[in-house]
């Protein structure tokens, strides 16, 4: 027969504060009861029960000309999923866009990805020209590949 378990008895770090900061004890109390909450089980619905959002397969004659008046046009459906996803039609080249000339600067932002689940925002980054931008992202690269 297998020994019950101990229940172990959570220590008590020193505490230098005053005791007579009611402040910070009820901010200690309700900070306690933040992660006992967050242990209980939530009865959060399977994943399996979300549904997926639609696929839309436009033809060559509905990316023709504006793209954007087609996104208009399955508005309505894609809204009740917040969510699509839009497969372009075999053979469709976007026209490229971007005026690689243009002087004007654009603001990045700092996106540190691994950081997000910490509920850190992004902060903001440099400014570029699209050729600045260019040339800093390709040094970024060669430097991380080797």
């Amino acid at each position: 027969e297998r020994p019950q378990k101990r229940i172990r008895i959570p220590s008590h770090p020193y505490d230098a504060r005053p005791a007579n900061d009611a402040l910070v004890l009820e901010e200690e109390r309700m900070l306690a009861q933040a992660i006992a909450n967050s242990r209980k089980d939530q009865g959060r619905e399977p994943i399996t029960d979300i549904p997926f959002g639609p696929t839309f397969y436009p033809s060559v004659e509905d990316f023709s000309g504006d793209p954007l008046l087609y996104l208009e046009k399955i508005r309505p459906v894609a809204e009740k999923y917040g969510i699509c996803k839009i497969v372009p039609p075999k053979g469709w080249n976007p026209p490229f866009a971007l005026n690689v000339d243009c002087s004007k600067k654009f603001q990045t932002k700092d996106q540190s990805i691994h950081r997000l689940q910490e509920g850190i925002s992004f902060g903001d980054g440099e400014d570029y020209t699209v050729k600045e931008y260019q040339k800093m992202a390709s040094d970024w690269s060669k430097e991380w590949k080797n």
